[in-house]
């Protein structure tokens, strides 16, 4: 299937963070004033999925409570907030220093995009969701982490991350990605 490419005016912006000591109220602060919807965060100890609901940033480390996840600034990697209007995207340089890149859709310089569907690792675990995140397990390894899902997939169902890649033109004609960003999560057929 041929992918769908449309335009879009499109702003990003990178800056230096300092992280607080506490991460969640930072992290819920960003998500509420950007008008962000879902945290996908990678720490030491695994994957913490959040979402924000009734103005508070709910963590699946919270609803499935073991192997040490928490969210916190020694631990974090990375960590993504995102939604249809944007992302937030915090990570660590090689200067051992904290940047954040926000992008937003809808304004600054005009370009085009397609949006691609991935399905994310794992199958269901036989407990049922819990808090609003089902626990999703892959392999014999036992990767596990808990995406806010409201339902349980199911063996035709699998939960998808939607991302939006960013084109570019060369002085030859040449498009090629220049950027991408998560935009969306949700439970499709595959």
């Amino acid at each position: 299937m041929p992918r769908e490419i449309k335009p879009i005016a499109s702003s990003c912006t990178v800056e230096p963070v300092m992280l607080p000591t506490d991460l969640r109220a930072w992290l819920h602060a960003r998500t509420t004033a950007l008008g962000l919807r879902w945290l996908l965060a990678h720490t030491d100890s695994g994957v913490i999925w959040g979402e924000l609901r009734n103005n508070e940033l709910t963590l699946s480390s919270d609803a499935f409570p073991r192997r040490g996840l928490s969210l916190r600034g020694e631990t974090l990697q990375q960590a993504r907030l995102f939604g249809a209007a944007g992302e937030l995207l915090l990570w660590r340089g090689p200067d051992e220093q904290w940047h954040a890149t926000t992008r937003h859709d809808g304004e600054g310089e005009a370009g085009e995009y397609f949006d691609e569907d991935y399905v994310l690792w794992g199958f269901k675990e036989e407990q049922p969701p819990r808090g609003g995140f089902c626990e999703l397990r892959e392999g014999a390894e036992g990767i596990i982490h808990a995406p806010p899902l409201q339902h349980t997939p199911s063996d035709k169902q699998r939960a998808h991350l939607t991302m939006r890649h960013y084109l570019q033109h060369d002085a030859s004609g040449v498009i090629r990605i220049v950027a991408g960003r998560l935009l969306g999560l949700s439970e499709a057929e595959v």
